[in-house]
């Protein structure tokens, strides 16, 4: 979802950009705004799939229904509400000449009062919505982490071997509850940040709150872009705190550590000892 974003949202944008007037035909203009919207919906609509999945497990780690099969129906019910939500945009937008002359990919209604009812229920099933979903699904995992890891402690203070069990067991679970927290706070954060602003923009100018100045065009164009990036952040977020990532880069390291110790001790055993005089 966040490589289709960039590759037909931006893409799409950068070409509209350079043409000025939107050249190609109707039908074009629709799907395209109609791929757009999809995509915007199932960039947010997967993150709350991934959430529900790290809910799964971690609060339910032994329930069978999980793994892969999970994970396809997670992906299937997302694309799906996706493809669902957005099929309003292929009636709104279409091929239009404004009052200026210019020929866009524009809404067809006849008032622009219709953009306040539309923009709120966007706001509702893009942001606040998921948002809310997040939130609770992640409090209740960090919750759940900090409650198992107190658990934990106290197995390990009755343990034989208090040395052993202590160096190993507190220390991987200390680590793991410290980077649950930190992802948790790091997607939430990115997502409140990309997608407060936009929502925030076009309510204001919808209710026509905000001055028509040259500042307020430049700002238009860098909050328009927000949710799309968005998209560009997610996967850099997801490499950060995914350390399976690293293992063949560590594992190459590790075997050609063996493999140096392994010459080294060879060419201890073979070499011939020098003979002092």
């Amino acid at each position: 979802s966040d490589s289709f974003t960039g590759l037909i949202n931006i893409m799409t944008d950068i070409i509209w950009r350079f043409t000025g007037d939107f050249m190609a035909p109707d039908f074009v203009c629709r799907v395209i705004r109609y791929l757009q919207v999809v995509l915007l919906y199932a960039s947010t609509y997967v993150l709350v799939s991934l959430s529900i999945d790290r809910y799964h497990a971690i609060v339910y780690p032994m329930k069978i229904l999980q793994g892969e099969k999970q994970a396809k129906v997670l992906i299937f019910v997302a694309w799906s509400l996706s493809f669902l939500f957005s099929i309003p945009t292929l009636i709104i937008f279409g091929k239009r000449k404004l009052d200026n002359g210019e020929v866009q990919c524009w809404a067809l209604w006849p008032d622009d009062s219709y953009w306040i009812p539309y923009m709120t229920i966007v706001a509702f099933l893009v942001y606040f919505i998921p948002l809310i979903i997040i939130s609770v699904i992640y409090f209740i995992v960090i919750r759940t982490i900090w409650i198992k890891s107190k658990t934990h402690d106290k197995i390990i203070s009755n343990c034989s071997e208090k040395k052993i069990c202590s160096r190993y067991n507190r220390g991987l679970i200390s680590r793991a509850k410290i980077k649950a927290i930190k992802y948790s706070i790091v997607i939430i954060f990115a997502f409140v940040i990309c997608w407060s602003p936009y929502f925030l923009f076009d309510i204001l100018d919808n209710f026509s709150l905000l001055p028509k100045t040259k500042e307020r065009f430049y700002a238009s164009v860098i909050i328009q872009n927000l949710p799309v990036l968005n998209s560009a952040i997610n996967p850099l977020i997801f490499c950060l705190f995914n350390n399976s990532l690293c293992h063949p880069c560590r594992e190459r390291k590790n075997i050609r550590g063996t493999f140096q110790e392994k010459t080294e001790r060879y060419e201890m055993h073979i070499r011939p000892k020098p003979e002092f005089i």
